[in-house]
């Protein structure tokens, strides 16, 4: 009897061995399909088609919300999609819409057409269907080619293609004029403030508005119906203010015309006052917005004439008055501001030292200046010795001073805005930085931080230029030109006149 014991060791061990891999092997998962005998191909596992993206409408453009119904601006919109699949498959869309109320299935599209991975489906809502004000829900998902259908997105929606009515446009005070419709009112650079209303309405969210045909727009805050708009004429004669309001949806409104009329420069009101310092040499420089002579200022004998910020920036012709001494200065006859009320000024200057307070522009009171314009050494940042300042005196001998964070450097031309707004009880000071012709700035005014002043003090003496009526702080440099206003100006006049130097 031989058996195994007749085999030699080696051939024990293999056959043992390939006994042992082979009961192995058909533990493995498609192991014996893939290897043993009638083996059969791994079977393709195929996957849902991905959840829809980019979900939403056109004509009217619409996001998705699956919770809180979106405002939609029509009754036929276009539906629409991304579908993809995880396999790389080409995918079909099935749109359906329900009543957003009961749930009831309204509308199916039935499959689109087939579109490979990633493309856009889209399907217009057809006409009849959706009503002005009714809740709809919308869904959407996808089938693959072998009808296996992926998750749904669902979309709230209430029709609305009802347009606001028209809204209302009143003149109010707060700023340097009321400009009533129909009326002639107010004056060249004398800002008014216009209230822009949706009377009775809950969904408008904005109003488009024009003076003359430059439209722009003003968003509502929450839970409101108006709002306010400030604009500076620029030219005299009749303007046009259009304004139309636009709900959540997207509709727009009827147009409201208000027309208004801007009175000339002569009849404008008491406080607007302009002087070039272009004369270049003489004893008085005229306020060119005046017919009648009145408002001219008159030079201290020291006084002399030097290149303006045009001619050393920008090479043109232009003139200023040079400050180079203690006694010079130029000086009205009389008051040119209401301090009382809401007024404004600028002064373009060039200041030649930066370590002591200097004053450019002030008006005389009863018991010394009413607001100085300059440099100070008083509220300024901590790690400046001097920096540009308003100082106003109030109404019952308190004063307030407004900062700027602009630098002040030597030889550099700026462009100080002092403003007082009586509406709100503040002063402001708006600096642009304007340069020198090696080291240009930027025409765009940097806003300074209000300070409060309930009430001004009024303005009884002399409207200074280069210093006080005590003398006590003399202005060191030049000084190119100076404006007023019986109100307050906005920024848009303010970088108007920035760019232009005047």
């Amino acid at each position: 009897m031989h058996g195994l014991s007749s085999l030699r060791p080696a051939a024990v061990v293999r056959a043992m061995t390939v006994t042992a891999l082979t009961a192995a092997l058909a533990l493995l998962p498609g192991a014996a399909q893939a290897h043993g005998p009638g083996a059969h191909p791994p079977r393709h596992v195929n996957h849902a088609p991905d959840c829809p993206t980019g979900v939403g409408t056109s004509s009217p453009d619409s996001a998705c919300s699956a919770t809180a119904a979106s405002p939609l601006r029509s009754t036929t919109p276009t539906l629409r999609a991304t579908l993809a699949d995880a396999d790389g498959d080409s995918v079909r869309g099935v749109f359906e819409v329900r009543d957003g109320r009961s749930g009831r299935p309204l509308w199916s599209s039935g499959p689109t057409a087939a579109q490979a991975s990633g493309a856009v489906h889209a399907v217009q809502v057809p006409a009849g269907l959706l009503r002005d004000g009714g809740v709809y829900e919308w869904r959407v998902h996808a089938r693959d080619a072998k009808n296996r259908k992926g998750p749904a997105v669902h979309c709230r929606v209430v029709v609305d293609v009802a347009a606001p009515a028209a809204p209302d446009v009143t003149a109010v005070p707060g700023a340097g004029a009321v400009y009533a419709e129909d009326t002639t009112g107010g004056g060249v650079g004398l800002a008014g403030d216009f209230r822009l209303e949706a009377p009775g309405a809950t969904d408008v969210v904005a109003f488009l508005y024009a003076f003359d045909g430059g439209p722009a727009r003003v968003d509502l805050a929450p839970g409101t119906t108006a709002a306010t708009v400030r604009w500076t004429p620029s030219t005299a004669g009749t303007h046009v203010l259009t304004v139309q309001a636009v709900d959540a949806a997207g509709n727009v409104s009827p147009e409201r015309t208000y027309r208004f009329i801007v009175a000339s420069a002569s009849a404008a009101p008491s406080g607007n006052a302009r002087w070039t310092l272009d004369e270049g040499a003489g004893a008085t420089s005229a306020d060119v917005l005046s017919t009648d002579g009145s408002n001219a200022l008159t030079l201290t004998p020291s006084t002399t004439w030097t290149a303006g910020l045009r001619a050393e920036l920008w090479g043109g012709a232009d003139s200023a008055l040079l400050l180079d001494e203690p006694t010079d200065a130029a000086s009205t006859a009389g008051p040119v501001l209401d301090t009382t009320g809401s007024w404004s000024v600028v002064a373009f200057v060039r200041a030649d030292a930066s370590d002591v307070g200097a004053t450019a522009v002030s008006q005389d009171g009863d018991g010394g200046s009413v607001f100085r314009l300059g440099v100070g050494t008083t509220g300024c940042t901590d790690d400046v010795a001097s920096c540009w300042s308003l100082t106003v005196a109030g109404s019952a001998g308190e004063t307030s001073t407004a900062t700027s964070v602009v630098p002040v450097v030597p030889g550099a031309w700026v462009a100080l805005f002092g403003v007082r707004d009586a509406a709100s009880g503040t002063v402001r000071l708006d600096v642009c930085h304007l340069g020198t012709a090696e080291e240009p700035g930027s025409p765009s005014p940097e806003a300074g931080e209000p300070a409060s002043l309930e009430s001004g003090a009024a303005g009884t003496g002399a409207f200074r230029v280069g210093g006080t009526s005590d003398g006590s702080s003399p202005w060191v440099g030049a000084v190119s030109g100076v404006r007023t206003w019986g109100g307050v100006i906005d920024v848009t006049q303010e970088r108007r006149l920035c760019s232009a130097g005047a």
